[in-house]
Formats: structure tokens, C-alpha cells, sequence
């Protein structure tokens, strides 16, 4: 690692995700970072151009990150698609001077390409299909840059009030969708009013209430000739 200086993101509130940004690091002071964290989920870390960013995730962070990896859990399982969730996978390109660590990710059209595998490369194996990044406080503009550098073809941001699907397209950036690359047959805003649904009643009751919408309104929906919404 070179000479690095740490700064704190001053934007961060008290109750919202925690960074720490640490500037001038060379890819090899990166590696070591990781090497460091080991196998400890936090603090996930952002790699772009020589900039480290370490965010600790708050309770309504993993709150809505919860309620988002139920909600793709429910549609896999209740339309059997094939899917295998990599989670908060470090993937990075050293030619790309990137990396990321999704707070969700997964392996959907390619799922056959990886499967049973034990480690992945992307040098060799193909991005996540859907990635998830959950931003409560903290600007998420770097790992959506990382994301679009390493090619993954869907990314949903979230954050306290709002939802939104970023799909890659051909010329390599990403545009804003009102539907699922992946899930076809559900939109963004059907997406943000689950996920932002107000706690009136327990999680439970919740996840309840989603898998009967999953089974009832999702999956004839999907198999209707047109499988739109």
C-alpha cells in the first residue's frame, strides 16, 4: 500500500451506514485489505481508481437488505428458477481497477455456468446476473460504477424511501428500468411498495403475506403467454 490518507464521509448520519474512505492505494494495498478483513462480512469494501471505501451497514441497512433477499428467495422458489446466491462475493478486475462487494448477489441465467464451483474468478467466469446494493446514507456512485465496469447486467439500489433497477445496456452503461431484466413479470414500483410496505405488522406476518402475493398474482402472471405485468 502507498501512502494513504483517511477521511470520513461527513454526509454519514448517526443511525446510517458508517464510512471510511481511504485514498492513493494501489491494488496491492487493496489485496491486503481484504486479506486483512478475512472472512468477516464487514466492513464491505469498494475498490475504484485508487479509492477504498469501508461501509459498515446500520440496522434499517440489513433491514432492507433482509426484506429484498426474501422477496428474490420467494420468486425463485415459487416459479423454480434456477439461482445460486453468491452474496456478498468480492468480485474484482485488477485490469478493471475495480471491486465490489454486493450486499446481494446472484447467479440466475448463468447458474448452470457456476454451479458446484468453489471460488469465483471473473476473469474466467461470468458476473453475478443480478446484483443488490442497499445505500441508507452512504452514496452507492462507486460500486455502481464497479458493477458497470465488471459488466453485471442488473443492479437494484435501495434506500430508505426509494427502489430502482439500473440495466446494462449495449454501449456498456446502465439505464433505468420500471421492470426486471431477470424477473420480467414484476416491476420496480411493485418492488419498492414491498420492500418500503410500513411495519405494521411483525416480519413473520409480512413474509407471509409475500409468499401468497408470490403465489397468487406473480406466478399465473409469469406464465401467461405475454408473462407481463
Amino acid at each position: 500500500m502507498t501512502t494513504a490518507t483517511a477521511t470520513i464521509d461527513r454526509t454519514t448520519e448517526a443511525d446510517g451506514d458508517q464510512c471510511v474512505v481511504f485514498r492513493d492505494v494501489e491494488w496491492k494495498g487493496y489485496s491486503t485489505l481484504l486479506r486483512m478483513r478475512g472472512e468477516r462480512s464487514v466492513p464491505k469494501m469498494i475498490y475504484r481508481d485508487g479509492s477504498v471505501i469501508l461501509v459498515s451497514p446500520s440496522f434499517a441497512h440489513e433491514h432492507l437488505k433482509e426484506r429484498l433477499g426474501r422477496l428474490v428467495t420467494e420468486i425463485v422458489r415459487g416459479l423454480k428458477i434456477p439461482c445460486n446466491p453468491a452474496g456478498q462475493t468480492t468480485l474484482r478486475r485488477h485490469a478493471k481497477r475495480g471491486g465490489v462487494e454486493g450486499d446481494l448477489t446472484y447467479y440466475l441465467a448463468n447458474e448452470a455456468r457456476i454451479r458446484g464451483k468453489k471460488r469465483i474468478s471473473l476473469r474466467v467466469d461470468p458476473p453475478p446476473d443480478l446484483a443488490v446494493e442497499v445505500a441508507v446514507t452512504h452514496d452507492p456512485s462507486d460500486a455502481i460504477e464497479v458493477y458497470r465496469r465488471i459488466r453485471v447486467p442488473e443492479l437494484w439500489i435501495c434506500d430508505r424511501d426509494g427502489f430502482a433497477i439500473l440495466v446494462l445496456q449495449a454501449d456498456g452503461r446502465y439505464a433505468r428500468s420500471d421492470r426486471s431484466l431477470a424477473f420480467p413479470f414484476i416491476t420496480a414500483q411493485e418492488i419498492g411498495e414491498w420492500i418500503h410496505r410500513p411495519q405494521n405488522v411483525s416480519e413473520t406476518e409480512w413474509l407471509d403475506e409475500l409468499h401468497d402475493w408470490v403465489r397468487d398474482v406473480l406466478v399465473p402472471r409469469a406464465r401467461r403467454p405475454e408473462g407481463g405485468a
